[in-house]
């Protein structure tokens, strides 16, 4: 069972001083309340909880700060701040139209034009997170809530793996990639697997999960 945001991220961020120093040094301080009543407004929601929580410790990252691949989300995103959130989040709902559910809100980004979403609608599947294809739209992995996604993140830091990922579209015939953490001049980053290594073994080289290569 996944725990607390709270703890999940007091966690996080211990082995991220201990192993990714420049990662945590590049980090937003904490949303304050009238950010968080903002974004609310904006969209006409009550921001889930979970995400009000993760927020009120981190207000996600700035990719002007020039953090390398992937700070906090696998499989390779920013934590959007506060502010991104309401942007990206109304340029994508321009652009994809009726197929950008208004419940959604984007949450990470690779910087490529793909992100996380944050399913906000009250009822389920309430809370659910999943990658969304600058091309393909819901296209990926897919985690039943944001703890489960931080879950997972904190087990594979750690050399785990809890598995409580799941491919979309369902009827996908391949399991998630398995992705490995890796550190890069105090940096965190991602490596994503194709099936032909599992966590814990050693990938041959590619680029990491937040590059835009081909």
């Amino acid at each position: 069972m996944p725990g607390s945001i709270s703890h999940l991220w007091t966690q996080i961020v211990h082995w991220l001083r201990e192993n990714a120093p420049r990662t945590v040094e590049r980090l937003n301080p904490p949303a304050d309340e009238r950010a968080l009543a903002g974004l609310a407004s904006e969209w006409g929601i009550e921001l889930p909880p979970d995400l009000v929580e993760l927020l009120r410790h981190c207000n996600g990252s700035d990719p002007a700060q020039g953090v390398t691949g992937i700070i906090l989300l696998p499989p390779g995103y920013h934590l959007m701040d506060s502010s991104w959130i309401g942007r990206d989040t109304r340029q994508r709902a321009a652009i994809w139209g009726d197929d950008w559910h208004p419940t959604w809100l984007a949450i990470g980004s690779d910087l490529c034009g793909g992100c996380l979403v944050l399913d906000t609608q009250p009822q389920p599947p309430y809370g659910r997170v999943f990658e969304f294809d600058k091309v393909e739209g819901p296209f990926g992995s897919a985690w039943d809530s944001l703890a489960d996604l931080l879950s997972e993140m904190l087990a594979l830091l750690e050399g785990q793996n809890l598995r409580l990922a799941h491919r979309i579209p369902h009827d996908y015939p391949r399991p998630p990639d398995p992705l490995r953490p890796i550190v890069r001049d105090g940096e965190l980053e991602w490596e994503r697997g194709r099936g032909d290594w599992t966590a814990g073994s050693h990938p041959r080289a590619r680029p990491p999960a937040g590059s835009c290569a081909g």
